[in-house]
């Protein structure tokens, strides 16, 4: 999978097993891939108080899921876990190892994701994409940004040259999506929305059925 992927993804899922069950969460990403357009979903592999095993196991399943849907994997943070389950990209945060790094144990051709909490960073983060946050619902004491942020991070990107891409995360829900898109990301990024929703193929439904043009870049 090349790093070029990146540029079909729409919406990033992000597990999250104190919300859903290995199960429960596989069953609602089954529905959501199922019903996706090929390369429009990548699914993230977050849980990281899971331990070693249990976590490589539920990657398995997940990394099996998305092969099967022709979507997209990542694993959050963990090097050796993204290399193991032969992940598509990994996630990084911001105080994790450099994005030179990253590529270097995982090779090339795979993407790289930072987060990103400061819209005026934006251009500075030198990875594949961002994932800039919190946009809508307050996180770790760190107030809710606004979708004025993204359209801020749009800008800093925009003048800076890069063609890094731009998703929204914090509280994105099928109601908001589209914001998201007007306000200058290229997609979004959810839990609680998908994970935890009985119907997780409506966030997607509302960033591919938006006319912003900030979708295509």
């Amino acid at each position: 999978m090349s790093r070029g992927a990146l540029a079909n993804v729409r919406l990033i899922a992000l597990t999250d097993r104190s919300i859903a069950g290995a199960a429960e969460t596989l069953a609602r990403l089954e529905r959501l891939v199922h019903q996706a357009p090929p390369g429009s979903v990548l699914v993230q592999l977050r849980d990281r108080e899971l331990d070693g095993a249990e976590r490589f196991r539920f990657g398995a399943a997940l990394r099996a899921l998305t092969h099967a849907h022709a979507q997209l994997f990542q694993v959050n943070d963990r090097l050796d876990l993204a290399v193991l389950l032969d992940a598509d990209g990994v996630h990084l945060g911001e105080a994790s190892v450099s994005t030179a790094d990253a590529r270097r144990v995982l090779g090339e051709p795979r993407f790289v994701t930072r987060a990103c909490h400061d819209p005026e960073r934006a251009p500075h983060v030198d990875a594949d994409g961002i994932l800039l946050s919190p946009v809508f619902a307050a996180r770790k004491g760190a107030a809710a940004l606004g979708v004025s942020a993204l359209a801020r991070a749009r800008e800093r990107l925009r003048d800076a040259g890069s063609r890094t891409r731009l998703f929204a995360l914090g509280g994105v829900e099928a109601g908001n999506a589209a914001a998201c898109l007007e306000a200058g990301a290229d997609g979004v990024a959810a839990i609680a929305s998908v994970v935890g929703s009985e119907a997780p193929e409506a966030v997607l439904a509302a960033v591919l059925a938006s006319r912003a043009p900030s979708v295509e870049r």
